[in-house]
């Protein structure tokens, strides 16, 4: 009969362990991520060489907020991930207790000083909650490592702009002091009876618009300034520029493979949500199975020696108001919403990379188109402006000749800084350094 007993408990386990093994329980999450070539992408140093605007990005790896919340998010997801770690640790607690028993004639004082509970991982509560948090750990160090990128193109975004505006104001400050020339020179011209009213009007109207359009750029420089002091966390930013360059840089991407775009961290990020849901379901499932905990006391009789005691206990549950099979549909319907998130995101990131390819490669074109258009118009301005010093042109070709000239070159070092952000949105979009 004992022998019988012995093997009806062993079949009865060996039944349990085929059950957690088939409900997948204890299933392994297998990663979206597959073999392909991952982009090459260097250091935001060997990226973007300007000095100045690497001491920039260094100040703001440094001080930025936002990096720094991001790293306290790794810390505290570390330490969850600790958290599951030891509770495969019984738990020992101290309970300093007295009770008294009677035991006929006689009484016995008993004194307990600790209690300890160790839940017993069959059904792989523990197991799956160490896996979300150890998931959790490797989407916080993902978010961290897309916040510092994002962090790098940010300031090189600015950086270009405030450059940019520097460009533009000496070219409207060229400008203004040219058409102030020109009234001097319309009026003079009045005065001698070679030209009217209107012409000086026009010339004095041209100079204060340039006028006006500068303002707009000093404003635009506050503006960059001042994001540039939130990014850098510091109070001041002074810059030091010579002039925008010709050189824009380039990554030497063409193209980019689809699935090399998984090592982009913010999908990474997201593939880590999605691992997080696959052991959802996990736990929501193991939570139906029973739970098994052994719990003790020590203590010591007063009369001498100590006492031990242990308990198991095995808690099935049964029926709660249907919570367990609510907490198994919902985490079913969490991983596949996480599968469809990881799906739009990879796509997100395909078309950010090649909006950065086409964009770099057609403002690239654009450079020297812009550079023979504005020759082209500085002759027509000096032919124009000859013309009208021989008394052969009037005052509206000049001024035609003066705004078409100013527009290009405006436009000129616009189209330069539009390809340096079309560089940096693609560092930024192949996920930039690792």
């Amino acid at each position: 009969m004992h022998i019988e007993m012995k093997k009806i408990v062993l079949l009865f386990f060996v039944a349990v362990m085929f059950a957690v093994q088939s409900c997948g329980i204890y299933g392994k999450y297998k990663s979206e991520t597959v073999s392909a070539d991952t982009i090459s992408v260097p250091a935001y140093t060997d990226v973007f060489t300007d000095p100045q605007l690497c001491g920039l990005i260094a100040v703001a790896l440094h001080n930025n907020y936002d990096l720094k919340i991001a790293h306290e998010h790794v810390v505290q997801a570390e330490a969850q991930l600790l958290g599951t770690k030891l509770a495969y640790i019984p738990s020992v607690y101290a309970a300093p207790g007295v009770s008294y028993q009677s035991a006929g004639a006689a009484g016995q004082l008993n004194f307990s000083f600790a209690q300890a509970s160790w839940e017993i991982d069959i059904f792989g509560r523990l197991t799956n909650r160490k896996r979300i948090a150890n998931a959790l750990k490797s989407e916080m160090l993902d978010y961290e490592q897309a916040a510092r990128t994002e962090l790098v193109a940010a300031v090189a975004q600015l950086y270009y702009m405030r450059d940019m505006l520097n460009s533009q104001m000496k070219v409207i400050d060229l400008a203004i002091d040219t058409r102030r020339k020109s009234v001097e020179t319309m009026r003079a011209l009045k005065e001698a009876g070679s030209s009217d009213e209107a012409a000086v009007s026009q010339f004095e109207a041209s100079y204060y618009a340039a006028r006006a359009q500068k303002k707009d750029i000093e404003l635009a420089m506050v503006q960059t300034d001042n994001a540039l002091r939130k990014l850098l966390c510091c109070d001041s930013v002074e810059l030091q520029f010579n002039g925008i360059a010709a050189d824009i840089g380039s990554l030497g991407v063409e193209s980019v493979n689809l699935q090399s775009l998984r090592h982009r961290p913010d999908v990474r990020a997201m593939e880590r949500e999605l691992e997080q849901a696959f052991y959802g379901v996990n736990l929501a499932r193991a939570n139906c199975c029973p739970s098994i905990t052994i719990s003790g006391n020590a203590g010591m009789i007063l009369s001498g020696g100590f006492v031990f005691e242990a308990v198991g206990s095995l808690l099935q549950p049964i029926f709660n108001s249907g919570r367990n099979i609510v907490e198994v549909r919902v985490s079913k319907s969490k991983l596949e919403e996480s599968k469809y998130a990881y799906a739009n995101a990879l796509m997100k990131a395909g078309l950010e990379v090649n909006d950065a390819i086409a964009a770099r490669r057609k403002y690239q074109q654009k450079v020297a188109e812009y550079d023979s258009e504005v020759t082209a118009l500085q002759r027509a301005f000096d032919a124009t402006q000859t013309k009208m010093d021989l008394g052969v042109g009037t005052y509206l070709e000049v001024l035609i000749a003066q705004n078409n000239l100013l527009d290009s070159q405006i436009e000129q070092i616009r189209n330069i800084y539009n390809c340096r952000l079309a560089n940096v949105n693609l560092y930024h979009a192949i996920g930039g350094g690792r």
